[in-house]
């Protein structure tokens, strides 16, 4: 994918919503879809834009942030991939290096027939992030997907064979884009649906095992464990691997540290209990794994600019 058409460096300070629609996107009269990729270097809030009449796909390919979509801020990292439909109001902030390949689509790309194939597929809509997200019983929203390194680059092979389409800008480019778009939603759809039917990974991890087939079991080891007091030398020792270069590995393929990642897991566990239950701080840091609720507090507050409090009062 070509590294331009959208680069914020700085960051705004917060502004009026931005409402945009599809008309301001648009990049081919016949094909109502619209790709770029876009950069923001570091910077503190991009300000909110609402979406008004379409949806958009988000591949995080690299860096960290929090995207703040209605009013409820995600972390984000490479690897992710999630859409927003109309209507949907977000902004970024506390970026750092963070790479996003964006694709925004009115449903008029569809034919009726392929409406109805999307619309039969129940992964594709837990890529949504509504404003009333429902929770799984691993305390994860439906919507959250985190695709293991190996499945990512198999992304990345198809953005890159659609994007070079794209630009191609002739009919049979348009045609074929058309179809590779069609394609990715179905494969992102039924990835989706196979994770949240995961089991456990402990028993497939093997020293004969390459890297990012490991760090992918890692990974959902991470995802079951993660209120457990794990350490890097306990995940490295599954990889066979020293704590630097299995940290190494592990940063280069995820898009940051274990400890980090872990810590990612933590806070969004946090972030349902503090919505839909009543319990207390402690009890919910006891619960995600964090030392105490002083503990809880220092990284929500460091991570979202937001105490555990404030942010439950926004659900209240």
């Amino acid at each position: 994918m070509q590294e331009l058409s959208y680069h914020w460096q700085k960051g705004a300070t917060l502004q009026p919503i931005v409402h945009v629609a599809f008309n301001d996107l648009q990049q081919h009269v016949e094909l109502p879809l619209a790709t770029r990729r876009e950069f923001y270097e570091s910077g503190v809030d991009t300000g909110l834009h609402q979406h008004k009449d379409f949806y958009a796909l988000y591949a995080i390919q690299g860096g960290q942030g929090i995207h703040l979509i209605n009013n409820h801020p995600y972390g984000i990292a490479r690897g992710d991939i999630y859409m927003l439909p109309p209507g949907s109001i977000h902004a970024y902030s506390d970026y750092q290096l963070l790479v996003i390949d964006a694709f925004y689509f009115s449903p008029t790309l569809f034919s009726v027939q392929e409406l109805l194939a999307l619309q039969a597929l129940p992964g594709l809509w837990r890529l949504f992030i509504n404003q009333n997200d429902t929770v799984q019983e691993n305390g994860f929203n439906d919507h959250r997907l985190h695709m293991s390194p190996v499945h990512f680059h198999e992304i990345e092979a198809m953005i890159i064979e659609l994007h070079n389409e794209f630009v191609a800008g002739t009919i049979e480019a348009s045609i074929l884009t058309h179809s590779l778009f069609f394609r990715l939603l179905v494969h992102l759809a039924r990835w989706q649906a196979h994770s949240n039917n995961r089991g456990t990974a402990l028993s497939s991890i093997s020293q004969s095992t390459s890297h990012k087939v490991s760090v992918a079991n890692v990974l959902q080891i991470c995802e079951e464990r993660f209120h457990e007091p794990l350490t890097v030398p306990q995940l490295a020792a599954l990889m066979f691997l020293s704590p630097s270069r299995f940290s190494e590995i592990f940063s280069r393929e995820v898009g940051m540290s274990p400890a980090a990642y872990i810590r990612r897991l933590r806070l969004e566990r946090a972030q349902t209990l503090l919505r839909t239950t009543a319990l207390s701080t402690t009890t919910i840091a006891h619960q995600v794994g964090f030392r105490d609720s002083a503990q809880l507090s220092r990284t929500f507050h460091a991570t979202f600019r937001l105490t555990p409090s404030a942010y439950r009062a926004r659900f209240q």
